[in-house]
């Protein structure tokens, strides 16, 4: 019996046990794991199958998983949790899976090639830099998710995560860490890894920053990608009304017209891209703020029976042991095609280009501040002037939303809740410190 069938006569059983609402999910897959670090060099490689169960009705419910594959008779638990309702069926779009979901997982010699030549490439231009820790994980799964109210789906999918921490060379030098993720090893550019290691290695060593200062601020991707990372209980989940309102200017807006905010479950490349979420619903893009304007959070298709609001296709699941939970799949920043960074910076008479962070800050959307410790280079007319580093990004988070003047067209993912993604940003209307 193929894992499918064995999943529709398991809903079929329960359903026959009285429970209307029943659900199978069933994963598969294997995954390599290579680390340079202290034990060495390490590789090592799983496959794993899994399987859960949600089952219920409107007076309890069910949940189970396991290894394997489901028996057919379980044993089930009795109901005793909340009342249980799944989601209706609905039209799934055409989906084109990606081309690079049958190309082979990498082998030991490939992943270690990779770190060494991170490694070689930040030593070659920083003598002394140690490689402290190297983590790549590679793999590829089948999902299928059947039910009683007539969801039945099977996709594939596949990601390689990898994260390094290296420290400078001279005495007392702080760690940087990178992580990053793709969809598969093979697209992780060690060239272009180096150079993010050496500039922050060489702004911690030599960079400086002001007592306190103004003026145009340039913001890297992983500035971008920060600030959204924070706007996540604004932007997930019905319940951010008073956080928009308190937001909201006398046009109605929350930002400026340059900033378009979406989140795409088919986005073509992503490392989660999907025809459906964790519960079988379709995918797609949801625009959360357009031109300044908020249009809806994040919600899940139980959430969104109100009349105000459209399920998103965004419930996720982070393994077959997990319970699904409305989330972000790739959230990012609308770039603009039009605009090469050097436009933006070549537009900053004074000012700042910040390139990095330098630990996780603070937010506070209720007060509607943020404080972001950053480093990155002063700018004047368009150059670089000075290094800096142990500086502070300061200021409203209305300020920053509204103080957006330009978008450029690199925009890039970092592994969050999801994958979060900015291109590199003009915004005015923030500040510089030396301390928060």
């Amino acid at each position: 019996m193929t894992s499918e069938s064995l999943a529709r006569s398991v809903v079929d059983s329960l359903v026959g046990r009285g429970l209307n609402d029943v659900e199978v999910f069933l994963k598969s897959g294997r995954s390599r794991r290579f680390e340079i670090g202290p034990q060495g060099r390490v590789a090592s490689s799983s496959q794993e199958e899994g399987w859960a169960v949600r089952a219920g009705s409107d007076r309890a419910s069910l949940f189970v998983a396991g290894t394997g594959r489901p028996a057919l008779d379980g044993p089930w638990p009795d109901p005793d949790g909340l009342p249980l309702r799944l989601p209706p069926a609905a039209r799934v779009p055409p989906w084109r899976p990606p081309a690079d979901l049958e190309a082979p997982l990498s082998g030991e010699t490939e992943a270690i090639r990779l770190l060494e030549a991170i490694e070689k490439g930040v030593s070659s231009e920083l003598a002394g830099t140690r490689l402290l820790r190297g983590l790549l994980d590679e793999g590829s799964s089948q999902t299928s998710i059947l039910s009683s109210r007539g969801i039945e789906e099977t996709y594939r999918s596949r990601a390689a995560s990898l994260f390094v921490e290296m420290a400078g060379p001279w005495p007392g030098a702080q760690t940087v860490g990178i992580a990053m993720a793709r969809r598969e090893l093979r697209s992780f550019h060690a060239p272009t890894i180096a150079r993010r290691f050496v500039d922050r290695l060489l702004l911690q060593g030599e960079g400086e920053s002001p007592e306190r200062d103004r003026g145009e601020f340039l913001l890297g991707p992983a500035l971008g990608v920060r600030l959204l990372v924070a706007l996540l209980p604004l932007t997930v989940g019905g319940g951010s009304g008073a956080m928009v309102r308190a937001l909201r200017d006398r046009q109605g807006r929350i930002g400026s017209e340059l900033l378009t905010v979406a989140d795409d479950g088919r986005y073509r490349g992503g490392v989660l891209e999907a025809p459906v979420d964790g519960e079988g619903r379709p995918t797609g893009e949801s625009v959360v703020i357009g031109s300044g304007r908020f249009h809806q959070s994040l919600v899940g298709w139980k959430e969104a029976t109100r009349s105000d609001l459209v399920a998103s296709g965004c419930v996720r699941r982070a393994s077959w042991r997990d319970l699904p939970k409305v989330g972000p799949s790739h959230l990012f920043l609308a770039p603009n095609p039009e605009v090469k960074v050097a436009t933006l910076l070549t537009a900053v008479a004074r000012g700042y280009y910040l390139i990095d962070t330098q630990g996780n800050g603070h937010f506070d959307l209720e007060q509607d501040r943020f404080q972001l410790p950053v480093c990155g280079f002063a700018l004047r007319q368009g150059r670089a002037a000075a290094p800096l580093a142990g500086a502070w990004l300061t200021g409203s988070i209305s300020s920053w939303l509204r103080g957006i003047q330009g978008v450029a067209r690199d925009l890039e993912f970092e592994p969050w809740s999801g994958m979060i993604g900015s291109p590199t940003t003009l915004v005015t209307g923030l500040e510089l410190r030396r301390s928060p």
